[in-house]
């Protein structure tokens, strides 16, 4: 919760802090009262801190009411000695009192000094408080972030290349002076990771496939095809085929994936434009995993180096499994998606039948203007 309550130690609690700072006190329990924060218990140290954990703590819980403990652990940092911060916070209390100790918790943590707290302990069971709760909360924080989608892949993909190769090396005797065969890592691989989260792939852009996107960016030419070279870890150009939007269909592989960039020539609102249209076709099942995770991975990598380096504004963004609807129409609203959005009318409802019934057309007759 980001807004304090402005509950705040009361001075006895703060002087009481300032002295169980030197290691006098093993146990502290702090309580709200009266809008304040109040010491509400605490016990000397008798043995090591884990062996008075259970003892010293758990009779200090109380079922309907939340409260904080500091306990004091017998190692020492700069600050002096290192203690634990500890939130219960009990399921049947009140949710008011719950929100308000939540709210003043970062107060108490100031004053009595961050510098002193080693870990944080929140639980709301007593199975999360006690000293085997307090273990399986070190052992969850100590492990490793868990894998996105994406490092499960290439886990998995690795997995499977290094069993090949263990294959490989069984079935196939070494020579005298044949060198092992060895499993090649993905070496040109640029990993970028930011908070342990693997963001994609870098594989670098071939000479040729370089040179294509600059002819692009001058005009010179209005389509490019792109792959990825699995072995070689290049992204390398396929070709450079002039094309015509309705051509675009046939360029789509069916079988291998690939990336394209189609300017793409149309008029909107009387104006003559040309709109850079990027492409990720992925046919699906019909190609490898391998192949399916690599140029997931690389492709937003390739979308900055190709707006970033070469200045390319890109109008869209398209990704397909065919190329059976690439057709005029559907990328006229893919880059102009308001163009063809109609308000939608509603005609006038008619009134309640009432006494006065339908409305007869009445004519100009004679004189007396006889009804016709």
């Amino acid at each position: 919760m980001s807004h304090q309550t402005g509950i705040h130690a009361t001075p006895e609690l703060r002087d009481f802090l300032a002295k169980a700072r030197g290691g006098a006190i093993r146990i502290i329990k702090i309580v709200i009262r009266n809008e304040q924060l109040v010491l509400g218990a605490y016990r000397e140290p008798s043995q090591s801190w884990d062996r008075d954990y259970d003892n010293f703590l758990m009779p200090l819980l109380d079922a309907q009411e939340p409260c904080y403990m500091l306990y004091r652990l017998d190692s020492q940092n700069a600050h002096g000695y290192e203690w634990l911060f500890i939130s219960w916070s009990p399921d049947h209390c009140p949710v008011r009192l719950k929100m308000v100790y939540a709210a003043t918790r970062a107060t108490l943590k100031k004053e009595f000094g961050g510098g002193h707290v080693k870990d944080e302990l929140f639980g709301t069971v007593q199975e999360d408080m006690c000293y085997q709760g307090y273990l399986r909360h070190v052992a969850s924080c100590s492990s490793p972030a868990p894998l996105t989608a994406a490092e499960q892949e290439l886990h998995r993909i690795k997995l499977t290349e290094d069993k090949v190769v263990r294959d490989e090396r069984r079935r196939l005797p070494t020579p005298i002076g044949r060198p092992k065969l060895e499993c090649r890592p993905l070496q040109m691989m640029t990993e970028i990771c930011v908070g342990n989260k693997l963001q994609g792939l870098a594989f670098p852009l071939q000479e040729e496939a370089k040179r294509a996107l600059v002819q692009l960016k001058h005009k010179l030419i209005n389509y490019i095809q792109l792959k990825v070279d699995v072995v070689k870890e290049t992204i390398e150009l396929v070709h450079t085929n002039p094309t015509e939007t309705r051509d675009l269909p046939s360029r789509i592989p069916t079988n291998a994936p690939r990336y394209h960039l189609f300017l793409y020539k149309h008029s909107h609102q009387g104006e003559h434009l040309e709109s850079l249209v990027f492409i990720y076709s992925m046919p699906g099942h019909n190609c490898s995993i391998k192949e399916r995770m690599l140029y997931s991975s690389c492709l937003n990598r390739l979308l900055d180096e190709v707006e970033r380096d070469y200045h390319l504004e890109i109008a869209k963004k398209i990704e397909i499994d065919s190329g059976e609807g690439l057709t005029e129409e559907y990328l006229y609203e893919e880059v102009h998606p308001q163009a063809n959005s109609v308000k939608q009318t509603f005609a006038k409802p008619r009134g309640p039948p009432g006494k006065r019934g339908n409305k007869r057309l009445i004519k100009g007759g004679g004189e007396n203007g006889e009804e016709s």
